[in-house]
């Protein structure tokens, strides 16, 4: 099993990307098939660029500075264009251009391998593209009974998407115990995000705004912060019901 790890915005070493699509992308791949085994995930910047491409893996994307856009659908008619905090899913077999005006989003991705896998048949995509506006999420407070205040937006489920999942979860003075059951790669939106874990709860993964933290599954740690915004990508989309009884359907939506 790989360890848990933060790659710090700082630190991180951007390629240009298809310099023939015109103005400028770039990407640096944080997470690949060298750490995890199931998904990857890093930061990519599009500006005045047009890249078209059918994807051959589903792609859950977070913006964190300028405006990224989404050209789909038919003639490319279907425009969206998602500012900080706006989450997009684009599941595989997608037809789209990545463009955007000074844009920089994080990306999780799967297969983590889909660099060497053939390209998509012509099977349609599973779901439509999707787009979760920031300022339309509503939030329900979790773990109310430790401390601190800790909420959740669950916004990617298994009734979308086959793979990942998206949430985005805050904590602000709260302690909250937690053992993966997924692969997960996050990005702290806002705050100082911290996740404790190791031996005797001795290491401190701490994150801000663009870095990037990966837990594989069965990491036993503390989910705290201090007006924390953390955006989490967990594979498998099931973990869910493959640890614990189904929950019956008259539960609320929101702590399913």
């Amino acid at each position: 099993m790989s360890e848990p790890l933060v790659i710090k915005s700082k630190d991180m070493v951007f390629s240009q990307i298809h310099p023939e699509a015109g103005g400028y992308a770039s990407q640096c791949q944080a997470i690949g098939p060298e750490i995890s085994k199931t998904i990857c995930a890093g930061i990519a910047t599009y500006d005045g660029c047009s890249i078209e491409r059918k994807i051959n893996y589903d792609e859950v994307v977070v913006v964190l500075d300028g405006m990224f856009r989404i050209r789909t659908e038919d003639n490319y008619s279907r425009v969206i264009e998602a500012n900080f905090g706006d989450v997009i899913w684009l599941p595989k077999g997608t037809k789209l251009k990545y463009e955007g005006e000074k844009a920089k989003v994080f990306y999780g991705r799967c297969p983590v391998d889909w660099e060497t896998r053939a390209a998509v048949a012509d099977e349609p995509p599973s779901t439509e593209v999707m787009h979760f506006v920031a300022g339309d999420m509503v939030y329900y407070q979790m773990r109310v009974h430790e401390g601190g205040y800790s909420s959740t937006c669950s916004l990617i489920g298994p009734v979308i998407s086959k793979t990942l999942g998206a949430t985005v979860a805050t904590f602000d003075g709260a302690s909250v115990d937690w053992t993966t059951k997924y692969d997960q790669a996050s990005v702290a939106l806002g705050g100082n995000m911290r996740v404790v874990t190791g031996e005797n709860y001795s290491k401190v993964l701490e994150a801000k705004l663009g870095d990037i933290i990966w837990l594989p599954e069965g990491t036993k740690l503390k989910y705290q912060g201090d007006r924390a915004i953390n955006f989490c990508v967990p594979y498998p989309i099931n973990w869910r019901s493959k640890n614990q009884r189904p929950r019956p359907p008259y539960w609320p939506a929101s702590v399913r």
